[in-house]
């Protein structure tokens, strides 16, 4: 099948990732193209070791500013409309995972039913974009998780279906590691990621911490984490996937301390899936994750609950966690994704 996966035009897809729903594109489309589909991508640019094609829209060489418009805000709508006007009939399936309005907003000029994979809890602007599209559309919408469509269906109606986000276990085959004495943290450094309490939660298990991520909130990192770095709490900086497993492979445990509902938390799969144990918040760990004793739930202000679950880490025995995260092999989440392409086309 010929496959166009729907980012954005300023969305990069280069290592090192942004977040996973970019991690996730790029699995995903090269995983089809490993299987003989011809799979392209809307987005910026990405890696050129990938398997897919990219399709990037240029900016405009006229100014796109006005009395009410920036000239970023401008050229975003200019490279919107003219996906909008991007002959897609040539496709099997069209795959959307943008976070930008004005990409559906155009994306019906093609008058074609396409997918849509929700990967981020409700917002005021998404839920406007979506329920303009799902009223005047029949795409097909996708959960990465069964508490994100439950989030979803309150505010666009029901019929959204659920395929789980997973992991390559070959990707994860590491040798067997000794696991040193500090926790780690990763993912997007921001007040929804609430990286300050991750910090909390490390002193509270008397363990040096490991910050890891992009700095998406500089003002969040000036004001609330960079005066807490000392010799216990180290900011790594934004690390590729091959140096973040290394790092998550030998920590005695990750920590998931977002505040929102993560749509699915592909950083705690991952911790699993090197064999390391996840301590977290509810909000932090969606259902399907959650597998004692290999993911601990507390609550952000019961020290009991929290030495209850370093405990019980202390007793794991080695291949528990990735044996669990095997279960979310991504094999089966392409096929999932096949069937759905092969039902539109």
């Amino acid at each position: 099948m010929k496959i166009l996966m729907v980012t954005s035009p300023i969305v990069s897809l280069a290592e090192p990732f942004a977040g996973g729903t970019e991690a996730f594109v790029v699995q995903l489309s090269n995983g089809l193209a490993a299987k003989g589909h011809h799979v392209d991508v809307l987005c910026k640019h990405a890696d050129e070791t990938n398997r897919f094609n990219t399709l990037a829209i240029e900016e405009s060489a006229m100014r796109m500013c006005d009395a009410i418009t920036s000239e970023a805000d401008g050229q975003k709508q200019y490279q919107a409309a003219q996906y909008g006007l991007i002959d897609t009939s040539g496709y099997d399936a069209v795959h959307y995972h943008s976070y930008y309005h004005a990409i559906y907003d155009y994306g019906f000029m093609h008058q074609r039913p396409s997918i849509v994979t929700l990967h981020s809890p409700v917002s005021e602007r998404l839920a406007l974009a979506h329920q303009l599209h799902r009223a005047r559309s029949d795409d097909r919408y996708i959960a990465v998780s069964k508490r994100l469509k439950q989030e979803w269906e309150a505010v666009i109606g029901t019929g959204i279906e659920v395929i789980n986000n997973g992991i390559n276990p070959g990707a994860f085959t590491l040798p067997p590691q000794v696991k040193h004495d500090y926790v780690i943290v990763s993912g997007r450094i921001c007040p929804d990621k609430d990286i300050t309490a991750a910090i909390t939660l490390a002193a509270g298990i008397g363990k040096p911490l490991y910050i890891a991520g992009p700095i998406s909130d500089q003002h969040y990192f000036s004001q609330e984490i960079e005066p807490r770095l000392n010799t216990n709490v180290r900011y790594l900086g934004h690390l590729d996937q091959a140096q973040l497993r290394t790092y998550v492979a030998g920590a005695f445990a990750a920590l998931a301390t977002s505040r929102w509902n993560e749509p699915f938390g592909l950083a705690t799969l991952e911790a699993l899936a090197c064999d390391t144990p996840v301590i977290g918040f509810a909000s932090a760990i969606v259902p399907e994750l959650r597998h004692f004793p290999a993911t601990q739930i507390v609550s952000p202000d019961d020290r009991s609950e929290l030495m209850q679950a370093v405990n019980a880490i202390k007793t794991l025995p080695q291949g528990t966690c990735a044996g669990y995260a095997r279960q979310f092999d991504f094999a089966h989440t392409l096929t999932q994704y096949e069937s759905l392409y092969e039902q539109l086309h």
